[in-house]
């Protein structure tokens, strides 16, 4: 392999390109936020509360039968990633087809039972009697969309591994600027609920295409199916593999809403719904911030399965460390202000009565989301090394604690117990998945602490003692909202001397500088040294590669 071919496939594990690539994954996020918080609204008012529940039951059923994903499209990316890591491209596109064919297959078994059973669940959601054969039809229309949307999984993972986030989420805007547009086609119609029926699941088709395109820009072999006779003699063991790992993401993601939710249910049944929304309303709006560690991990976990199966553990510790550093550095500042202007932000949102009951919840959850927002860092890092088992092992030691916890202190402290419980329990899970990931992969804990945690949370000190002085801030307080931009503008500086070493300082410059020079050319104003920064920033994704491999070699 030349040099040339090497920087190349070194390039997409660069640092830069998977910092790049995380940064699109949550520009992408907040754009699509932004679109529901302006759309939604105008759909109930269009077409009223009766068919946007229609489309929220039919989300809502197709969600149910996600479970027969069975994992699949972990398990691909992840064994697709390793072998373009290998340079077996012809492997990975066996994967790949092993992975789609067996989806479609099982989501097709999942059409053909909401075919069946459209009419009985219709008749069980209190629909309009003039509105019933419609509803039936979404349903019916929408169980077809099962297959695509799991066989456009797997496919998606292919372009995960690839680390190829522009076309994920070019086709994620794509796919929702094009359902408001079937939204708004039908609103012009007379508020015609059938054309964006047929309108969404035609979406879905050409969303699929997109996705099988942009995979074939990772695995040429995708676009000849001749390797489909080769598949004939390898399939079942397979999916045998698939099914050993993907069994366990997928068991994980049943169990883990169990703890997740059994504080709400708790609430529900021990002091009544009509006091649920204070804490599910401040929750859920917690849970936006989950898209900064979703966007880390989405890129990491293909990462991380590549270099795992190079056995390239320097760099995996490296990423590691530096996106729990990144992600700490980030949460800190915002959950600060979450933490002291969360009431403000309720009474302003909602209304003061609200705001009265639903701040000390916020406060306590706000304390919990600081910690438990790293632990998706570790979760990702165990199933991309094949060690998917732990986390469900993890959940089912936990039910029965976390069942004790819950229920007591929401017996004795209400909505302000459900909340401490969930603090509680994901400080501990959190701690626990550190001691797990250190006892499994060969890193250093020091390193995770000193610099990976340690100087973030220096700050929290700092941020703890004006939350206190500024406790129940408000906003016609002006010297509340002084205190509060001086300590973000200190901490930014703070941040930038101390918590970030050179590396990420000259990593931050660099990399803007050609992401713009990039911008320029391709608008047409391409500058002298364009050119030479691009390939600068190939050449030291390679030299990346070859001092951390150097450095491996000399620690072993």
């Amino acid at each position: 392999m030349n040099s040339q071919a090497q920087i190349n496939k070194e390039k997409h594990l660069g640092g830069k390109h998977l910092a790049w690539n995380s940064l699109l994954n949550a520009g992408t996020s907040v754009f699509i936020v932004g679109l529901n918080i302006i759309f939604v609204p105008l759909m109930l008012h269009r077409f009223g509360t009766e068919f946007y529940g229609v489309l929220t039951v039919t989300w809502m059923v197709l969600g149910n039968f996600s479970w027969l994903d069975f994992g699949f499209s972990r398990a691909s990316a992840r064994y697709v990633a390793q072998e373009l890591a290998r340079d077996r491209h012809d492997q990975a596109a066996l994967w790949t087809f092993t992975a789609v064919i067996s989806q479609a297959f099982l989501g097709a078994v999942g059409a053909l039972v909401v075919w069946r059973l459209a009419p009985f669940i219709v008749d069980r959601i209190h629909v309009q009697p003039e509105n019933r054969e419609l509803v039936i039809l979404t349903l019916k229309l929408f169980a077809f969309s099962i297959p695509i949307d799991f066989a456009n999984r797997s496919i998606t993972g292919v372009m995960q591994a690839g680390q190829r986030f522009d076309w994920v989420n070019g086709l994620s805007v794509f796919s929702t600027v094009s359902t408001y547009a079937v939204y708004g086609i039908g609103i012009l119609q007379g508020a015609n609920f059938k054309t964006v029926v047929y309108g969404l699941f035609f979406v879905r088709i050409i969303n699929l295409l997109g996705a099988y395109l942009g995979a074939t820009r990772v695995l040429a072999p995708l676009k000849s199916f001749s390797y489909l006779r080769g598949l004939s003699s390898s399939y079942w063991s397979r999916v045998v593999v698939l099914v050993r790992y993907g069994w366990w993401v997928a068991s994980a993601s049943v169990v883990g809403p169990l703890l997740l939710l059994f504080d709400q249910w708790m609430i529900s049944v021990l002091i009544g719904v009509s006091l649920l929304p204070f804490y599910t309303i401040p929750s859920n709006l917690l849970w936006r911030l989950g898209l900064f560690p979703n966007a880390l991990t989405t890129t990491l976990f293909p990462a991380f399965s590549a270099l795992e199966a190079r056995t390239e553990w320097t760099r995996i510790e490296n990423l590691f460390v530096r996106a729990h550093r990144y992600l700490l550095t980030v949460l800190v500042p915002v959950l600060f202000v979450l933490y002291v202007w969360g009431g403000e932000i309720l009474r302003i949102w909602i209304g003061p009565e609200f705001a009265a009951k639903g701040t000390v919840p916020l406060q306590m959850l706000v304390l919990g989301f600081l910690i438990g927002l790293l632990a998706p860092l570790s979760g990702a890092l165990l199933e991309a090394v094949g060690r998917p088992d732990i986390l469900v092992k993890l959940y089912l030691v936990e039910l029965p604690f976390n069942v004790v916890v819950v229920w007591s202190l929401t017996k004795y402290f209400g909505i302000t117990g459900a909340a401490l419980s969930y603090t509680v329990r994901t400080v501990i899970e959190t701690i626990i998945l550190w001691v797990v990931v250190y006892r499994i992969v060969p890193f250093s804990g020091w390193e995770l602490a000193k610099k990976g945690l340690l100087r973030p949370s220096l700050a929290v000190i700092v941020f703890a003692g004006a939350a206190y002085a500024i406790r129940g801030a408000n906003i016609w307080n002006y010297s509340d909202i002084a205190i509060t931009l001086v300590l973000l503008a200190v901490y930014t500086l703070y941040a930038y001397r101390f918590v970030f070493d050179q590396q990420d300082r000259d990593f931050g410059i660099d990399f803007y500088v050609a992401k713009k020079d990039r911008l320029l050319e391709k608008l047409g104003f391409r500058q002298e040294g364009a050119a030479a920064a691009e390939e600068l920033l190939l050449e030291e994704s390679l030299v990346e590669a070859s001092s951390t491999a150097t450095s491996a070699g000399s620690k072993g």
